[in-house]
């Protein structure tokens, strides 16, 4: 990994994002990260050298949101993001990486958008779904294994349910622990991660932490209506982006 003026450019603030996103701050807004770290390495380096951050970064933020989490969901999501993670640690080269942002950004961009048009009927909860959310889990453990960007899935199961900030967060934070966890034997037996690898990911995670802090002292004076449409905002926008970069 060479250290130059492009790798400041694009993995220094990749990593920090990461960690912003780590603290609640819009999971979505680290649809950006991995693209950035493939300006200066291949894909399935990024996504080597970023695992070990994750985890580390979740343990974290797990502490953090220890108290504020809805164990009913996560009995849901967990074990079919773990489905969604074997199905991608079997077909992972199958898929390009430009195709699986492209359907990450259409998936954000439309549930974003029927956000924002029918902004007035999302202010009520809906009812948890088991339909729903075991088929956005299974997506999100796919996503997140071969992109780490299970995020926009995650949230068009979570975001609708309106539940308060702290347990929307900590749900989240619970939630991509599991996966991370999950997903971490499965790139040592893909050879993804080697101590090479993870020798990088220990140098780097000290800007994980700086974006963790960031993103806690943003999310404590965030009104939780605002907290709602910013994370939805943060979504379109990166979707967009992603849909925008596929078709052009």
């Amino acid at each position: 990994m060479e250290i130059n003026i492009l790798f400041f450019l694009c993995v220094v603030p990749a990593i920090i994002i990461f960690g912003i996103a780590k603290s609640g701050l819009g999971g979505s807004i680290a649809l950006i990260s991995i693209p950035l770290m493939t300006v200066v390495m291949p894909l399935g380096q990024a996504l080597a050298v970023i695992l070990p951050i994750l985890i580390l970064s979740d343990f974290i933020a797990v502490y953090r949101f220890r108290k504020d989490f809805d164990l009913d969901t996560l009995k849901l999501i967990v074990p079919f993001s773990a489905v969604g993670i074997f199905v991608a640690s079997i077909t992972f080269s199958y898929f390009s990486e430009e195709l699986l942002k492209f359907i990450i950004g259409l998936m954000g961009f439309f549930f974003s958008a029927h956000y924002f048009i029918f902004k007035k009927n999302k202010l009520i909860p809906t009812k948890k779904s088991f339909i729903k959310g075991s088929v956005c889990s299974t997506v999100a453990g796919f996503t997140s294994f071969c992109v780490h960007a299970g995020g926009t899935p995650t949230s068009i199961y979570l975001l609708p349910l309106r539940m308060k900030k702290e347990i929307y967060v900590g749900t989240r934070v619970v939630f991509f622990t599991f996966v991370n966890l999950i997903k971490f034997p499965f790139y040592i037996n893909l050879s993804m991660i080697t101590y090479e690898s993870f020798k990088q990911s220990m140098v780097l995670f000290p800007l994980s932490v700086v974006g963790i802090l960031i993103g806690y002292q943003i999310l404590k004076h965030v009104e939780e209506n605002l907290f709602y449409n910013v994370i939805y905002a943060l979504i379109l926008i990166t979707s967009s982006r992603l849909v925008y970069s596929y078709i052009f």
